[in-house]
This record gives C-alpha cells, structure tokens and sequence, in this order.
C-alpha cells in the first residue's frame, strides 16, 4: 500500500462547500477510520479518495504522486463499504435490544439500557425507523 496526502482538499456543490479543506497524512499500512455523525462528509471525502467524486479544491496524493484528475481504475485503491449488522426486519429499536433479549435479560432492562444508549448516541428520533429508512450514516 502506497501512502495517501491529503491537503486542503475541498469538496461544493455550487456555492456550499461540504468538505471544507481537510489535510491528512497516512502512511503505508497505516489504518485509519473515518468516524462522524451522518453528513459530516465521510463518504463524500472518500468518494475524492477513490476517484469517484470530484475535487473541488486541494491535492490528493498516492504514493508521492498527484492524483486529483488520474482516472479511478488508475489510483490502485478501491473503496469499499461495509455491510451493516442490522435485521432490515427489526426497528433500530429492536435491533439494539437483539443481543439482550437474546441473553434473556428482562424487558424492563432491556428498555432502559437500550433508551440510555440511544440517548447517548443522539438516536431518539430514529428508534421506531426500520434499517431501510435510514441513510448510510445513520446505519453506521
């Protein structure tokens, strides 16, 4: 693996900039996850990345190399998302309860434990949405 430069890339749709000057450095067999609430700019940042999204403003490099105009099949990465452990036939809901009804825990626990997560991670107004209802970063 080559390393990956990032600096002040800029991403807009006409007068909106969504990504708004992000530099990175990582280097070779380095690992690194992009961690943010839906529509910060995740996907779109790596859809620059692996060519697929243009970018607006800044340089992308790949192993040294300039690669903000090479063509996708040219870059040697792809991108790929990961599947999602959610049952598209249970609410986010009974999806974060799964395991704990699974272990037999009893309901009232069951309910508070999974209320109190679900206001930790800010997910009140998604519990009775099922998996298909959600956008990428809500699944996330």
């Amino acid at each position: 693996m080559s390393s990956l430069s990032l600096k002040d890339i800029r991403k807009s749709y006409g007068a909106v900039e969504v990504i708004k000057g992000v530099n990175l450095e990582i280097d070779s067999k380095e690992f690194v996850v992009f961690v943010g609430p839906s529509g910060c700019g995740k996907s779109t940042l790596l859809r620059m990345i692996a060519g697929l999204e243009h970018i607006t403003g800044g340089d992308l490099q790949i192993g040294g190399k300039r690669m903000n105009d090479v063509d996708p099949s040219q870059r040697g990465i792809a991108m790929v998302f990961q599947t999602y452990a959610l049952y598209p036939h249970m609410t986010v809901r009974e999806n974060m309860g799964f395991a704990l009804r699974f272990a037999k825990v009893p309901k009232d626990q069951i309910e508070q434990r999974v209320n109190a997560a679900a206001k930790i991670l800010a997910l009140d107004p998604l519990m009775n949405r099922y998996p298909k209802e959600l956008s990428g970063g809500q699944r996330q």
